[in-house]
């Protein structure tokens, strides 16, 4: 094992800073465009997000309402024509008249709401019909027929883990007929955040030539392809 002492202290210093300097560099890649959304306390990358509105049209009746005395309002005394037919305001005041008035019901959705088109839901929401039945100046009865639409938001999320710094290690040998085993060597992969993986490897040589094992250092970098395309 006398290939061995060829490996210095200054070599293994230099490979320790070079795997420390890679392991920093990877942790330092941008990945600030990355969006990320929390999902159960944990953050995930967001992939998709759509944000969809479906109404679901009601209607309800509330009971009628009779209208109970409470306070009185003081009155307030009004000069009375001479010439005035009494007996068609005595009718006119205990005559029952029916006043019908609408309310319409409205919302502001926040912004980046959409219905299932992809449009801004309209702010109208839906009406209400009051019907009064009014006798000797008074409200006897009020009846309220709504009409609207419940907006039921449906917030879909597509996301995928986040990328992290992966190391791996591994062994590597080469191999061939004369000498059958050419080389064996220790190797560890750094794979970053962006798909990038360097390599830096610890081997030794069998060289049949001068029958002795020569060591090497062997170091590599390694790109993704992409073999479909982008959705």
């Amino acid at each position: 094992m006398s290939w061995l002492r060829k490996f210095d202290l200054k070599t293994i210093l230099i490979m320790a800073l070079c795997v420390v300097l890679l392991m920093r560099g990877c942790d330092n890649e941008d990945t600030k465009d990355i969006e990320t959304v929390e999902v159960a306390g944990k953050d995930y990358e967001l992939i998709k997000q759509t944000i969809d509105t479906v109404f679901v049209t009601k209607e309800v009746k509330v009971p009628t309402y009779i209208p109970k005395y409470i306070t009185k309002v003081e009155t307030v005394e009004v000069q009375i024509p001479i010439d005035i037919d009494t007996l068609a305001i005595v009718e006119k005041y205990f005559s029952t008249y029916q006043v019908k008035d609408t309310l319409n019901l409205s919302y502001e959705f926040p912004k980046g709401v959409t219905d299932s088109l992809g449009n801004k839901p309209s702010p109208n929401l839906g009406f209400g019909i009051i019907t009064d039945n009014i006798s000797q100046n008074s409200i006897i009865s009020r009846d309220v027929d709504w009409t609207f639409q419940i907006p039921t938001i449906y917030n879909t999320s597509i996301v995928k883990e986040l990328p992290k710094t992966q190391l791996y290690w591994g062994l590597n040998g080469g191999f061939n007929r004369e000498d059958v085993i050419t080389n064996i060597s220790g190797s560890l992969l750094l794979k970053t955040k962006k798909d990038k993986i360097f390599q830096l490897g610890l081997g030794v040589q069998n060289n049949s030539n001068i029958q002795q094992l020569s060591p090497y250092i062997s170091a590599g970098m390694y790109w993704k392809l992409s073999l479909g395309k982008k959705k």
